[in-house]
């Protein structure tokens, strides 16, 4: 039973991803921004994320946290 609840979950969060996701896209629409304004502030969105967990830490020491974790995503396959 742990193995489909295991399922469910990485189901549950997947589709909690993409409505997050699907909801910062209307909210460009909606404010008429362009997508290189929509990165801009989905950049600024994540480092005031890392911000908040690390708050000891300099501007470098996050931009850093916040490549090393993009990297780590991407290389484990949990974007798709």
């Amino acid at each position: 039973m742990s193995a489909q609840t295991s399922i469910l979950d990485q189901a549950k969060r997947k589709i909690l991803i993409e409505q997050t996701v699907r909801g910062f896209l209307e909210l460009m629409d909606e404010n008429e921004l362009e997508l290189e304004d929509g990165l801009v502030a989905w950049n600024m969105l994540g480092f005031t994320m890392f911000q908040d967990t690390y708050p000891d830490e300099n501007h470098a020491e996050i931009q850093q946290r916040m490549t090393d974790f993009s990297k780590k995503l991407f290389d484990s396959g949990q974007l798709s």
